[in-house]
């Protein structure tokens, strides 16, 4: 399926979030692939990071006494990303020992950017994973992700590399962007996130934008579960944690989205684009108060009927703060959030493809379709039978 195909013919619709640095207090707490995409390998080593034990190849980090390493008047975080801990050679990009890098099951979708993840808990604590639906991460964990774009001449270039840092009084969290010869990243001193960096088209969003997403994990961190690091995932898994001494116990992360092929992919999608950030029944996320909830949670999985994506979505009327502009049929009457049999009138597969206007998903850092996650869950939708799932409503 291709833009002008099904996309342009029958659908029109929708996916989820980004971010960029303040506070947050505790308990406050976004691109596309589809299930099973591939990745990096982790690394991890020596003293001061995630478990210690041997890796592939890191350098112990010293703090820089050549660039400033001051926060800003507006932010707590360094001004330079080589004074945050993750590289231990900043020049040659080797990675701080201690500093592992990972790939989740499934990706936000960014329109199309080229990223890598990095992940450091301190040593000797523990993330707790009793929650598999809420991780809790121990003071002094920091998440890292880099983001590369297509630059002049067709050749991926560095943009940005986002940071979240767990300090005492709660996360905080900012934005560094690269230069143009990408030999420096300097944060982001404004709240205005950066458009169209360098000509690449790719956004840099700003502090509140990063917030807007974040609040709706208990623990702020998106791209870290029991599915997110489960089958598919690269670099780290649950039993790898286990043996580097990041979790304690991985016996309930055992989790397997229900179906088959087709249900998994669009379920795992829908998770990761849609429901970790913003569509779940937490008071803060985005999308609480539309009554849409497209998170998998532990206790759900046993069919995909039971999960909050079919419960939530299927047959169902959007809600009242639903909105229409820039949909080829603006009548609230015309959609369901999802109709079984009929991605046309699935107002979730129409904010996927919508651009420009208000309604489309992701709402933030995104200007192009996501061709593939449209397909992924518009053949989900066209592939409702009804001895599974409801007939169609009227």
């Amino acid at each position: 399926m291709r833009n002008g195909s099904l996309v342009g013919a029958l659908l029109l619709a929708a996916g989820c979030s980004s971010g960029g640095g303040q506070a947050q207090p505790e308990g406050e707490g976004g691109s596309g692939a589809t299930v099973g995409s591939g990745g990096s390998g982790a690394q991890a080593s020596g003293a001061g990071g995630a478990g210690g034990g041997g890796g592939p190849s890191c350098a112990e980090f010293a703090m820089p006494t050549d660039v400033d390493c001051a926060a800003p008047i507006d932010g707590v975080l360094p001004v330079n990303l080589r004074c945050t801990g993750l590289y231990g050679n900043f020049d040659q990009r080797e990675l701080a020992c201690g500093v592992l890098e990972y790939k989740p099951a499934v990706e936000l979708w960014s329109d199309g950017a080229k990223k890598r993840r990095f992940v450091s808990i301190p040593k000797g604590q523990h993330v707790d994973t009793s929650n598999p639906d809420a991780f809790i991460y121990p003071e002094g964990t920091q998440f890292w992700k880099e983001f590369s774009v297509t630059g002049a001449g067709g050749a991926l270039r560095l943009a940005e590399t986002r940071l979240l840092r767990k300090t005492a009084a709660g996360w905080v969290y900012t934005s560094y962007v690269w230069s143009e010869d990408e030999k420096q990243a300097i944060q982001m001193q404004n709240d205005f996130g950066v458009e169209d960096l360098y000509g690449t088209g790719h956004t840099v969003p700003n502090r509140d934008q990063c917030k807007e997403c974040h609040v709706g994990r208990a623990d702020y961190v998106l791209g870290w579960d029991a599915l997110m690091l489960g089958s598919g995932a690269q670099g780290l898994s649950p039993e790898t944690l286990v043996e580097l001494g990041v979790i304690a116990d991985a016996s309930n992360l055992a989790l397997t989205i229900p179906g088959n092929e087709v249900e998994r992919q669009a379920l795992g999608y829908l998770h990761a684009n849609c429901g970790v950030s913003c569509h779940n029944d937490l008071p803060e996320s985005a999308g609480q108060k539309t009554g849409l909830y497209l998170r998998l949670e532990a206790s759900e999985l046993g069919s995909v009927m039971a999960t909050d994506a079919a419960r939530t979505a299927i047959n169902k009327r959007p809600a009242e703060n639903a909105k229409y502009e820039g949909l080829p049929n603006p009548d609230p009457a015309n959609w369901y959030d999802i109709r079984p049999g009929d991605p046309s009138r699935s107002l979730l597969v129409a904010r996927q493809v919508l651009r420009g206007f208000e309604g489309q998903m992701p709402r933030i850092g995104t200007h192009k379709v996501d061709e593939t996650g449209v397909e992924v869950v518009s053949r989900w939708i066209q592939e409702m039978k009804e001895d599974t799932y409801p007939p169609p409503g009227p």
